[in-house]
Formats: structure tokens, sequence, C-alpha cells
């Protein structure tokens, strides 16, 4: 193993009357170039809800022109927040308007992290944080899902409904960060890594504060499987909730990271790796008989069937994040970490493109809105099979 080289930076997204989400957080393509002497691998995390297939292949062409790395070796995460400009509109000339400054911005962070190359120390940590998360698919006794998200009052007394089962599976809390040194031990790059719906933009928020406390780092952003996660709004924080629980979600968030990059032991060398593997996602029949508002925003996949859609997958060491085009449900990562070889494995979701939620069959089954096919279930349930199979072959290749 070499030292490995790294450069971070990040840039304004530049889209006309938007510097800031609604939330008041910025809106930033911020990136960390990784490369060990054998291998480049570029992580550009977007403040942005998620992009399509087509439009995060731009911004994969607009990196590489800037950088010269293949657009393969570049991983377009968003971090799906929701007050932020409409990327992932279903009218197509909006996406075409604001898609190039989304290309601008992140070749211009490519290359000014591409610039500050130097030799660093790397380290990842992770442990559990709890009580900003949970599982909002709730499971009835009739066997349906009923999904209790956002700040809706109506569903605020699920846990004590006599016909409440449960969430419908365990909830992934596990905050990983991965901290990136110059030689001095100054804090050059911090990827954070947390499954969570951010409503509101928590995750921006944190993001800040990191960097304030920490002058001159790039702090990015990765969210995990959050098909079926969200913000738990019924449970008052300092009295408040809804919207007005940002800044309390943001400072436990932030607050949890500073801690875990303190705790991070980090070592000059590491080998980076990077692999992906195609995959085709059927759509499901009822979005291809009526795809409604849809058809603007995947027409692709109405004339083919399906999706084309890319599992990628960037190796740190013994730290693996995989890339997944979608809003995938947590114990999907369970099923990658389980069979990984490496020492942790993190699912990214929303990562170089979007095919909406998705569900392995048996939860479609059980219904709701994450599964609905006029919604944002377009993908059908065996979808999910492929992908972990995809995973698990660039997983299997990266091992090597």
């Amino acid at each position: 193993m070499r030292p490995v080289l790294a450069g971070a930076a990040s840039a304004p997204l530049g889209i006309p009357d938007w510097p800031h989400t609604t939330d008041g957080t910025p809106l930033l393509a911020r990136c960390l170039l990784l490369s060990d002497g054998d291998t480049s691998s570029c992580l550009l995390s977007l403040c942005v809800l998620a992009l399509t297939n087509e439009d995060s292949a731009r911004v994969r062409i607009a990196v590489s022109s800037a950088t010269g790395l293949q657009p393969d070796q570049v991983m377009v995460a968003c971090t799906h927040v929701h007050s932020g400009p409409p990327v992932l509109s279903d009218i197509p000339e909006t996406r075409s308007e604001l898609v190039p400054h989304l290309c601008t911005a992140a070749a211009e962070a490519a290359s000014q992290a591409q610039e500050q190359l130097r030799p660093t120390c790397l380290g990842y940590f992770a442990d559990s944080l709890p009580g900003i998360s949970r599982v909002r698919r709730i499971r009835r006794r009739n066997g349906t899902i009923v999904t209790i998200r956002r700040a809706w009052p109506q569903g605020w007394g699920w846990a004590r409904d006599p016909e409440t089962v449960g969430p419908e599976e365990p909830l992934d809390d596990l905050l990983t960060v991965l901290r990136v040194d110059d030689q001095a031990g100054n804090l050059l790059a911090a990827v954070v890594h947390f499954t969570c719906h951010p409503l509101p933009d928590f995750l921006g928020w944190a993001a800040r504060l990191v960097e304030a406390q920490h002058p001159g780092a790039v702090c990015l952003m990765l969210n995990g499987c959050l098909g079926n996660v969200d913000t738990p709004f019924e449970v008052p924080m300092r009295g408040r909730t809804g919207a007005d629980q940002l800044p309390v979600l943001g400072d436990i968030l932030a607050y949890r990271c500073l801690e875990l990059l303190a705790r991070t032991e980090t070592r000059p060398e590491a080998t980076v790796a990077v692999a992906s593997q195609p995959v085709f996602l059927p759509a499901d029949p009822t979005f291809l008989s009526r795809p409604g508002d849809r058809a603007g925003l995947w027409p692709e996949a109405l004339s083919a069937g399906g999706f084309a859609a890319e599992v990628h997958a960037a190796v740190v060491g013994d730290l693996a994040l995989v890339g997944i085009p979608g809003e995938i449900n947590v114990g999907f990562g369970v099923e990658v970490e389980r069979s990984s070889p490496f020492g942790l494995a993190r699912v990214v979701g929303l990562c170089n493109g979007y095919v909406g939620y998705l569900l392995p069959e048996s939860s479609r089954s059980r219904g709701s809105y994450e599964a609905d096919p006029t919604q944002w279930g377009v993908v059908g349930g065996e979808g999910v099979p492929r992908l972990l199979y995809a995973v698990r072959e660039c997983l299997r290749r990266l091992s090597r």
C-alpha cells in the first residue's frame, strides 16, 4: 500500500434564485478526490433531492472532462434535501434548465480538489446515533402497511394504536465517518454517511457546522437506505416539531459527527478501488400502462420496459461505499453488510441516478405509499434481488 493522495473542495450550485435551500442551508457541490497511485476515485455530494440516470451521467461526464478521470470512477450522491430546487421535476424543460448549473459546479469542485491533491492519512469510525430517524412503514395486524411520515398529526398515535404490530423492519441508525487528514493532522475532508429523510435539511445544517469547526475542511454528506425511513416529527425536541426541529436535529447530528471524527484513528497508507456493474430493473406493469406525470421523468424506461441502471462501489482501505440509484429499504443494507468481504460496507442511496423507491416483493405486496406504482414505486419487486446480485459482484471483484 502507498500513501493516499487526496484533495477536497466545494462550489455553490449556482442555480439562479437558489443560493440556499428554503431551510437556509447552503446548496453546494462537495467533492473528494482520492488516489493511491494505481486507482483514483471521486466522491461528489450534491445538496439536491435526486437526479435521473441521464442527468447524473451528465454530471459525471462534466467531472470527467475537468479531471481526466473516467465517468465510472465518479460517484454522484444526492443528499435528498426536499427544500431545494426542482432538479427532479416531471417537466423535462425544467431539468434541462437546472442540470447544467450542477454540471458546472461539480466540475469546478472536482477541478479545485484535483489541484489540491496531497499526501494524507485516512481512517473511519462508526457508532449508532439513535433518536433522529425511524422506520416509517408500520405493520398492521391485518398484514397491511401504513406509512407514517413527515408531520401529519393524524399519524402521531400509531404506537398506541391496538392494530399496530410495529415497524416493518429494524432501523439502521449507524453513523459512519471517514476522516481524511493532511500530514500535519488537520482535517482535510470528512465523509459522513447516515440513513435518513432530511426533512428539514439537517444534513446540510450538520455539514455546515462541521466545516465551521474545522475551517478549510469539506464535509461530504452521503445518505443511506432511506426508502422506508423518516424523521420522528411526532417526538417534540425542546418543545419543537416539524420544520422547527432543524437546529435541534442538525446540532445532534453535527456534534455526533465531530465526536466520531475526534475518535477516528488515521494512517498514511490505504488502497483505493472502484467498480461498477450494470443492472436492468424491470418496471412495474402498472407504471408502464399508467405512467401519469412520471412519463416526463422516465421516458426511456417506458419504451424499454425498465431502467438501465448501475451499481457503483468505491473502497477506501477496509470501508466500502456502495451506490444504489434510488430509495431502497434498510433491510437491503443489512443484506449487503452480511455478504461484504470488507470491514464495513455502507449503501449510498440516490447515487448515479434515481429510479424511485426500491422495495422487495414481500414489502411491495403489503402496499402503502412507497410501493404505489402511480407514485414512486415504479420498479417491480424483482429489481431488489438484481441489485443485490450486482452489489455482490462489485464487492467480489474489489476484494480480489
